[in-house]
């Protein structure tokens, strides 16, 4: 027979081993329990769509870039660059300064004082000048650039062959400058015909000069560089300050042809 205290003891413990045994089986069934991800149902959407005729689009296949592709444009578009780069020549102000610096160079020699000689192609007046005197250049001809030791040029476009006409700056005698010419015509038997002629213009002595035979390039390297039926005419103008030496050559015929517009040209001589 049990006491009433002892009962008590036995009610709580049971009690108490009863609610442990509760708490334990939430704490594993809410482990063990996860929420499903919610997920709406969207098929009376498709049922719709078919009531109302409607076909569902396929979705987009995924699209492949091709790298090489983008390479090689890359590529052609830095050539590209490069080119336009080197054709349109120097950007930097020192470069543009030093390209018109050797373009100036080369288009006049012997200085671009009046005094020094000078050719003129900027204005529509075209000429040449030296020593206080010009020479206005005939219509058809063409102002060339200069070539070493010349201070003006003229260019003659004919069908029968192209000649030149040369302004340089001697200190030769008239003589001397015979002997000069003779040494670029020669004639079959190696000898030079040579016609000369004075006159004056505008008070000053003019010495003129005619030869005809086999032109010798005194620039030709690696042997003798002849041209056959070739013909010089120049003169020999006696200036105050210098002497000016204006010859025409080339073949006979163009030559010949254009000694009346070098002869107006001398004639029509002027200060400047």
């Amino acid at each position: 027979m049990s006491t009433p205290r002892y009962t008590t003891i036995s009610l709580t413990i049971a009690t108490l081993l009863a609610i442990s045994g509760c708490g334990g089986g939430s704490d594993a069934s809410s482990k063990e329990t996860v929420a499903p991800d919610y997920e709406p149902d969207t098929s009376y959407l498709d049922g719709l769509a078919e009531d109302q005729g409607i076909e569902s689009q396929p979705e987009p296949e995924p699209v492949e870039i091709d790298q090489t592709r983008i390479e090689d444009s890359a590529k052609a578009a830095e050539d590209e660059e490069r080119e336009w780069v080197e054709e349109d020549g120097s950007k930097s102000i020192f470069g543009r300064s030093r390209d018109k610096g050797i373009d100036t160079t080369n288009r006049i020699q012997g200085g671009t004082e009046p005094e020094n000689g000078i050719a003129n192609t900027t204005y529509d007046e075209e000429y040449a000048q030296a020593a206080g005197h010009a020479w206005d250049m005939p219509e058809d001809w063409r102002m060339a650039v200069p070539s070493s030791g010349h201070f003006a040029e003229m260019y003659i476009q004919h069908p029968l062959g192209n000649a030149s006409v040369i302004f340089s700056k001697t200190t030769e005698t008239a003589a001397q400058t015979r002997r000069t010419l003779e040494s670029y015509i020669t004639d079959t038997f190696g000898s030079t015909d040579t016609s000369t002629s004075t006159k004056t213009i505008m008070g000053y002595p003019v010495t003129v000069y005619d030869l005809e035979g086999t032109y010798i390039d005194p620039a030709g390297k690696g042997g003798r560089n002849e041209s056959p039926f070739y013909a010089i005419h120049a003169v020999l103008i006696e200036l105050p300050t210098a002497k000016v030496l204006i010859r025409m050559w080339g073949p006979q015929d163009t030559v010949n042809q254009n000694k009346g517009k070098f002869d107006a040209m001398i004639e029509k001589m002027y200060e400047k």
